[in-house]
């Protein structure tokens, strides 16, 4: 699936007009969470998705209605059972929809975001969505506000909102979960007295390092950028590691494993996959990723030579414990035998643990 935020700069440079339908509010079974996002060009051609069906149906046609014009809506969905049937869908609950129309005046926003997202960093992007209960329309309603406190954009004229979302920020990014904000004035003089404030954390997409070029790698690179990681491919020989096999990595990097710690910062968005061409490479990575803070580490193997490895690194003064934490053999149980086959059981785990 194509990105959303890069769809909507490549949009928005082009001058097309757009509506966003993003997830606010989810109870019950739904099929998409909180985030999710849909966007919908002038055209009637769509990027992203909030779960399909007679959901997505019906917001395609506000959305054409919305196109622009200049105040946002939110659209409530009580799905009955009556409205699954028809709609084809099994699973039901309720959803709240934020649709919002985009302008060029948002592009030096989102362009921030996009850059973020894909070179580091962090931030919230808080849209206004109601002032005393009322769409406030056009102008001053978004903003991008980074960890760092720069922002692009700004809110009602910066009457002092980007202040209490910074305050917000820190416990925002922890959660990575988007969160609808009302904030009451409390003062004599101002222009309104309630605001709510939609507010979404924006990281950098985590990044997956894949120790090894061979056969398997080469099928896992593109499903990995797919599913949105970055993906960086680490190998000794040049031969194996290029941009001809591997045209999606993000980066190659070239280097006798020993020191290829020494090229990449790992922390805990990044995901560590070890799938060399022999044991001595896969025991020497596997014991100085143990030791970072990496998210996921999983490496290949039989379990005859998992345990082989690890009684080895265990000798060498690892802490067993510290063991526990890789998934080994790697991937999900498919009972999966073809280099395509290990890398769709690799990137389900993959998407099983960020999703957890």
């Amino acid at each position: 699936m194509k990105d959303v935020y890069t769809e909507i700069v490549n949009a928005l440079e082009a001058r097309e007009r757009l509506a966003l339908a993003t997830i606010i509010h989810r109870v019950g079974s739904a099929p998409r969470e909180a985030g999710a996002k849909y966007l919908i060009k002038g055209d009637g051609t769509s990027v992203g998705s909030i779960g399909g069906g007679c959901v997505e149906a019906d917001v395609w046609q506000e959305a054409q209605k919305a196109i622009g014009k200049e105040k946002g809506k939110v659209l409530h969905f009580k799905l009955t059972s009556e409205q699954l049937a028809e709609g084809g869908l099994i699973c039901g609950g309720n959803i709240d929809v934020f649709l919002e129309p985009l302008t060029e005046d948002h592009l030096p926003i989102y362009q921030e975001v996009s850059r973020v997202r894909g070179q580091g960093g962090a931030g919230i992007l808080a849209t206004v969505m109601s002032v005393d209960g009322v769409s406030p329309g056009r102008g001053d309603v978004k903003t991008f506000i980074k960890a760092s406190g720069e922002k692009t954009g700004l809110l009602l004229a910066g009457e002092g909102l980007e202040e209490r979302v910074l305050q917000e920020a820190g416990r925002l990014l922890r959660a990575k979960k988007l969160e609808v904000m009302a904030i009451h004035s409390g003062e004599e003089g101002r222009s309104w007295k309630k605001v709510e404030l939609l507010l979404e954390p924006i990281c950098c997409e985590p990044t997956v390092f894949i120790f090894g070029a061979g056969h398997i790698s080469q099928q896992l690179a593109p499903l990995v950028k797919k599913v949105h990681f970055n993906v960086v491919i680490i190998d000794d020989r040049e031969i194996f590691a290029n941009r001809e096999r591997f045209p999606e990595a993000d980066e190659i990097i070239i280097s006798e494993f020993e020191r290829s710690f020494d090229h990449i910062t790992v922390d805990d968005s990044s995901y560590i996959v070890i799938v060399t061409r022999g044991h001595l490479y896969d025991g020497l990575i596997l014991g100085r990723a143990v030791k970072t803070d990496a998210r996921y580490i999983g490496m290949i193997g039989s379990k005859k030579k998992i345990q082989t490895l690890y009684k080895s690194l265990v000798e060498e003064g690892i802490p067993r414990d510290l063991l526990e934490r890789v998934h080994a053999p790697i991937g999900l149980d498919i009972h999966s035998e073809t280099p395509e086959e290990i890398a769709v059981s690799i990137v389900a785990e993959l998407i099983k643990r960020r999703r957890g």
